[in-house]
């Protein structure tokens, strides 16, 4: 059975005793994958112009069957705000950190502090968790975000200035980039 045969009418999928909820952002579909006993987020999809690729992705990471969770659609509702100028905060008691290191999660809580509209080099972040010299441990740590958005790695730059990497492709880390710092001006100039 394909994917699309499982799919309800909400754009909610079940595959074994992993999830995943699709949700339409202006930058294209993006998902949510997730374990419902308990409910706890296992990765987040950043969007993708075409559903289909989005199914692609999630259809090589998951196999199985199980019960659809409510708070998926908070999760989904929560990261449209985000594409709407509105700040979020990482829903940490939802968020699976159990296959990472104390520092990686340290880097992540970092990453996770940095404000909206604004951006760090991966120096400043390594610095904030008294690693100054961990810049590449960082940079290494963010590739593998399994939360992003959620915790926004975009937010992390080179210390050239330059973009850097990200797992959704240098693009769109310039459109998130822009995208906040948008909404900031527009929140300053009311």
């Amino acid at each position: 059975m394909s994917l699309t045969q499982i799919s309800d009418k909400r754009g909610r999928f079940e595959i074994g005793s992993s999830f995943y909820i699709v949700f339409p952002t202006p930058l294209g579909d993006a998902a949510v994958i997730y374990t419902n006993k308990p409910f706890l987020i296992l990765k987040v999809l950043l969007p993708q112009r075409h559903r289909k690729d989005l199914v692609k992705t999630i259809d090589k990471d998951l196999q199985g069957k199980g019960d659809i969770h409510p708070k998926a659609g908070i999760i989904g509702k929560t990261i449209k705000k985000y594409f709407k100028g509105i700040e979020i905060q990482p829903p940490w008691e939802w968020m699976d950190m159990a296959g990472l290191t104390r520092l990686q999660r340290l880097v992540l809580k970092a990453t996770a502090d940095i404000p909206y509209g604004s951006v760090r080099s991966y120096r400043q972040v390594a610095e904030a968790v008294n690693l100054p010299r961990a810049y590449r441990f960082v940079g290494s740590t963010l590739a593998k975000n399994p939360f992003p958005i959620l915790i926004p790695c975009h937010r992390v730059i080179r210390s050239d200035s330059s973009l850097g990497q990200f797992g959704g492709g240098v693009e769109l880390k310039r459109k998130l980039i822009e995208l906040e710092e948008w909404f900031a001006s527009e929140q300053k100039s009311t």
